[in-house]
């Protein structure tokens, strides 16, 4: 099936809002590694560490949201978003189908995210 055909609860955004997704991500990851990397050398105290959540959080749900085809934020907005077709969802249903897709992935980013910066805090604590 192409990627420029709205399903719900499966794909709201093509290519283009992917690739914007993958970037941002990407983006928000580069930031939280050179947060970490500042916290280390400097010697902060390690509960600095903590602070590298919201650059992980970014990048982790950016790069979910690519890899599904899906924008969480679209889905609770009740919007999609294609290169070639933007448009709003109509149908309850499918908007309902959207939102419970958009909490399961942000869900799975912060679960990611939390055992991400657990388990970099743990070895920084550790060494």
């Amino acid at each position: 099936m192409a990627d420029s055909e709205y399903r719900p609860g499966a794909c709201n955004i093509g290519g283009a809002e992917q690739r914007r997704r993958r970037l941002l991500g990407a983006g928000s990851l580069a930031l939280a590694f050179a947060y970490l990397a500042v916290v280390l050398i400097a010697g902060y105290p390690e509960t600095y560490i903590l602070g590298s959540f919201i650059f992980l959080y970014g990048g982790v749900l950016g790069l979910l949201q690519a890899r599904r085809q899906f924008c969480a934020g679209y889905a609770v907005a009740g919007h999609y978003g294609f290169d070639d077709a933007e448009g709003t969802v109509e149908d309850s249903d499918a908007h309902s189908r959207d939102i419970r897709q958009a909490l399961l992935i942000t869900g799975q980013a912060l679960a990611a995210t939390v055992f991400l910066v657990s388990v970099i805090y743990g070895v920084a604590v550790s060494v």
